[in-house]
C-alpha cells in the first residue's frame, strides 16, 4: 500500500523527509531531515548537523511523500509503533 495523505498515520514513517513546522519545544521548531528512526514517543531525524530527537507528542510535522506530496501531522497522531497506530485507528 502506498503511503498517501489519508493513511500516513498507519505507515512506517522512516525513510521520509521531515520538517518540524511548530513544536512546544522552540529550539526543535524548523528542524529539517530524513526520518532514519521511530520509537513509541520520539522520531530520530538525521540533519546536517548530526541526529536529533524529537518528541512527537507537542509538535506539528510535515513530511514529504514519495510522490512530491507534502501531509502536514499533528505529533498526537502519530504516537506509538506503526503497528499500534494500525490497531487504534483501525483500517479503512
Amino acid at each position: 500500500m502506498r503511503v498517501t495523505r489519508s493513511n500516513i498515520r498507519y505507515h512506517e514513517l522512516i525513510g521520509l523527509e521531515v520538517t518540524v513546522r511548530e513544536h512546544t519545544d522552540p529550539s526543535l521548531n524548523g528542524v529539517s531531515g530524513r526520518v532514519v528512526a521511530e520509537t513509541k514517543k520520539t522520531l530520530i531525524i538525521k540533519t546536517e548537523g548530526g541526529e536529533k530527537v524529537v518528541p512527537k507528542w507537542g509538535g506539528v510535522f510535515t513530511f514529504k511523500l514519495p510522490c512530491t506530496l507534502r501531509v502536514e501531522v499533528w505529533g498526537g497522531d502519530i504516537i506509538g509503533r506503526p503497528e499500534e497506530r494500525l490497531k487504534r485507528y483501525g483500517r479503512r
